[in-house]
């Protein structure tokens, strides 16, 4: 997935969400992902013992895949998609169907690419735990 680098003011985004504790989810399911994808982030660090090599490799692999939990992934939107048909909701429109379409057309590119930023910043504030669990194989 082509990202651009996060903003100044999307990286004080993104450090609210993690000391507010809304980026748990992913943190915990974090390391399941490299366990599951051991070999194909090895492969793309050509075998390195190097943490950042590790670390490039596993960010490499979260754009190429654009996710790391999908049942995550899918509550998260229909969390999002609900408060849309709750706003709504409160305007007198109650066309449920047509709602979710237009969110998903209009928000669901930017809301993934916005969670893999998501991904690769709590890949960087566990950069230890991750070169660790994928060193710890070896």
């Amino acid at each position: 997935m082509e990202l651009e680098p996060p903003t100044q003011d999307e990286l004080k985004t993104l450090k609210r969400e993690w000391d507010e504790g809304r980026l748990d989810g992913i943190s915990t399911h974090l390391l399941e992902f490299v366990e599951r994808h051991r070999k194909e982030i090895l492969a793309i660090a050509h075998d390195s013992y190097a943490p950042e090599e590790l670390l490039g490799a596993v960010r490499h692999w979260v754009r190429q895949k654009g996710f790391i939990h999908l049942p995550l992934d899918m509550a998260d939107q229909i969390r999002e998609i609900s408060n849309e048909i709750w706003y709504h909701g409160e305007r007198g429109d109650f066309n449920r169907a047509k709602i979710q379409e237009e969110w998903t057309v209009k928000h669901a590119v930017t809301w993934r690419k916005w969670r893999v930023k998501q991904i690769l910043y709590v890949i960087d504030r566990r950069a230890g735990d991750v070169a660790a669990a994928l060193l710890a194989s070896r």
